[in-house]
């Protein structure tokens, strides 16, 4: 299951996460796949609500607070709350490894409203990997599901085990790439919805949906 969303926040709302972001102070230290070695800039807002509030990234939780409501994410997909909040960037040159996540389900927010299609820098979603990584003769095999577009004030969300990678940005950019990454749970820790959705999207049931 992959869900884009655009025209997530007001536009003022959007104004000011843009300007929250823009002066993050970054780390160099972060692997989206730690048996690999590239890393990219990243910065970790919290585990819990009080860890990001502490931590001066109320705005985040805002965010997530506006999503769930908006958009009723409670009733569309069970979710209830998020394990943790975090923000990475990439310049070119950077690209991280293909990976999975932890947590039932991944939403990424775009902030950077300037953000030019051209540069691209959006995420790519892969079909799962079926494939059994102990076996000696393994080969992962990672179809491309969805390529979706960097756009400032969208949010996409998928299934967190779904292989993804964010895409590579062009050598004439000189911008940073930024986005704001919520690891979500489902209610309960109930994972009958999960496998629904597992089941049926490899059999293609599911198509990606985008909604304004």
């Amino acid at each position: 299951m992959i869900d884009i969303y655009d025209d997530v926040l007001e536009e003022h709302n959007a104004i000011l996460v843009d300007d929250m972001v823009r002066q993050i102070s970054w780390k160099y230290d972060y692997h989206s796949n730690i048996t690999k070695v590239n890393k990219h800039w990243h910065v970790l807002c919290g585990n819990n609500e009080e860890e990001c509030i502490s931590a001066g990234y109320d705005w985040a939780i805002q965010i997530f607070s506006i999503i769930l409501k908006k958009y009723k994410f409670k009733e569309k997909y069970d979710i209830e709350g998020f394990k943790r909040i975090y923000c990475n960037s990439h310049t070119h040159g950077i690209e991280p490894h293909i990976h999975t996540d932890d947590g039932d389900f991944t939403m990424i927010y775009y902030p950077r409203l300037d953000w030019e299609l051209e540069w691209g820098g959006g995420t790519a979603v892969y079909k799962e990997d079926t494939g059994n990584p102990k076996d000696p003769n393994y080969k992962a095999n990672f179809q491309l599901d969805k390529s979706v577009t960097y756009k400032g004030n969208r949010l996409i969300i998928f299934d967190a085990y779904l292989p993804h990678q964010a895409l590579p940005i062009s050598r004439e950019c000189y911008q940073l790439r930024t986005c704001v990454v919520f690891k979500c749970n489902v209610s309960g820790g109930n994972r009958d919805r999960l496998d629904f959705y597992k089941d049926n999207l490899s059999k293609g049931n599911f198509k990606v949906e985008v909604i304004n």
